[in-house]
């Protein structure tokens, strides 16, 4: 007869006891899944070739329409890194005219001729005048002040007013438009009265 051994060999199974602490089996979440979805592609893959069998389409012309399709979707989806890009540029470019409309106005109330204001707008230094998208109005001034200080002759002057200017004498018989001298006599009978 075959004796019991009292101590239990570590290469055999303890067998459970039966009752109420039985173990739950453990299952692989991850594997469970990959199962699943793969089970799932499977048969996409089958009811797509029995779908394009049915339209007469062989396995070939079936990628080639695939094939189509992939470069069809991939054409319509948009770009979300350049449509960004372009919207940066357009906000880049609507702040800059909205900082010229600023500084010629700034540099007409400062006196600049209207001729000379895009002079001006090219050496004046913008850079510090947007501030979190927005202008800042006493930097715009400084910056257009700053161009005029150190070339004062963008101002408008008397001389290079805008209007209507003299030209030639003023036609009182005198080219230099000076009054005529009061000593010459200016009666009828004298003929050389300049």
């Amino acid at each position: 007869m075959a004796e019991t051994n009292p101590t239990p060999n570590p290469n055999e199974t303890q067998p459970t006891p039966q009752g109420n602490n039985q173990q739950t089996p453990s299952f692989d979440y991850d594997k469970l899944a990959s199962l699943i979805t793969g089970k799932q592609s499977v048969t996409e893959d089958t009811v797509l070739k029995s779908y394009f069998k049915e339209q007469g389409l062989s396995a070939d012309e079936m990628k080639q329409a695939i094939g189509a399709f992939k470069e069809q979707k991939a054409k319509n989806t948009p770009d979300i890194a350049k449509m960004q890009s372009e919207v940066e540029s357009a906000n880049n470019a609507k702040l800059t005219a909205e900082v010229n409309q600023s500084a010629t106005l700034e540099a007409v109330k400062q006196g600049v001729d209207i001729a000379t204001v895009p002079y001006v707008l090219k050496m004046a230094d913008f850079s510090a005048v947007i501030t979190d998208g927005k202008i800042n109005t006493e930097k715009l001034t400084e910056a257009v002040k700053k161009v005029l200080d150190d070339i004062p002759a963008l101002k408008k002057t008397a001389d290079n007013s805008v209007g209507v200017q003299k030209i030639g004498g003023d036609g009182n018989g005198t080219s230099d438009g000076t009054k005529p001298n009061s000593s010459v006599p200016t009666k009828k009978w004298n003929r050389f009265n300049i």
